[in-house]
């Protein structure tokens, strides 16, 4: 047995990628505010709300991990903007009770940041270019990263982008599984094309972290795609991959949403950290949504 990684909000999409890429000897224990049945050879769950500070003291008391992925809290853009107070006790207390109890046990913590910390005005980013947010979800995990930073010496802060790939049967819809679902149904979608992203396989997250937890690497790091597109070209290529009906989608611009939180025009990330420090090569969209067909189910 080489270690056991303790990973908060286990049942998203980075969840499910962590899981299919654990290395021989390792096991994680998922945490999850809500009583899901969640069924994994790979990880053992465990329902916690880390909002409770007891509750996470307690867990360090009796278990001890060799690392810390805290991936828990509101993640919804448009869900933040108007419910901020409720995603304020989520994501800042939460990450609080969480790096508090890594601080006093010396646990080396993964922050699970976001792209939506930057501007979208001068892309690519690269890990050293200052953040500016345009909506309350970027300026929320913003200062998350200012928290875990400034109080821990033993951190790592990821920034993964527009994530895509199968998820566990209780989570939420992504990108590629929700446009694969509505042109399955052959419903007409509208996809946005002004807003640019290089999307990340949740299978090559999964890598990515744990070579983070191996090599634990300071700072930040970028996880992202090759290719940078927007959200319209995003939709066409899932349709060509599946063999869905690519007239079913509808390119508009951001306007057409007028009720949504404001979106940074382009986020593309820089890749070259999680090149060079993780050894993790950007993989191509189409690449991984023909793993995703490879691995399909009913």
């Amino acid at each position: 047995m080489k270690g056991t990684v303790l990973l908060t909000g286990s049942t998203g999409l980075l969840g499910r990628g962590l899981e299919e890429t654990t290395p021989a000897g390792w096991r994680i224990l998922g945490l999850h505010q809500r009583s899901y049945a969640v069924a994994s050879p790979k990880a053992r769950h465990l329902v916690c709300d880390i909002r409770d500070k007891r509750s996470v003291d307690r867990l360090f008391a009796r278990d001890a991990f060799d690392a810390v992925i805290h991936a828990a809290g509101i993640a919804s853009v448009d869900y933040v903007e108007n419910h901020y107070a409720e995603s304020l006790e989520s994501n800042i207390v939460g990450t609080l009770n969480i790096s508090s109890a890594c601080r006093r046990t010396g646990t080396h913590l993964i922050y699970v940041s976001t792209n939506a910390v930057f501007d979208g005005a001068r892309p690519p980013y690269r890990e050293t270019d200052p953040v500016r947010p345009v909506n309350k979800y970027g300026r929320l995990k913003a200062e998350c990263e200012k928290l875990v930073s400034e109080t821990l010496t033993s951190y790592a802060i990821v920034r993964p982008i527009l994530m895509y790939g199968w998820n566990h049967v209780v989570g939420r819809p992504n990108t590629a599984t929700w446009i694969y679902d509505k042109l399955l149904r052959g419903e007409r979608i509208h996809m946005v094309d002004d807003v640019y992203e290089n999307p990340l396989f949740n299978i090559q997250c999964g890598r990515a972290l744990w070579a983070a937890v191996r090599k634990k690497p300071r700072g930040v790091i970028h996880l992202a795609g090759k290719d940078v597109v927007n959200r319209y070209q995003f939709a066409l290529k899932v349709a060509s991959v599946f063999r869905l009906d690519c007239k079913l989608v509808q390119a508009v611009g951001s306007s057409f949403f007028p009720d949504i939180a404001p979106r940074p025009k382009n986020t593309a990330l820089s890749t070259r950290r999680m090149q060079k420090d993780l050894g993790v090569a950007p993989m191509a969209l189409e690449e991984g949504l023909m793993h995703m067909k490879r691995t399909m189910k009913a």
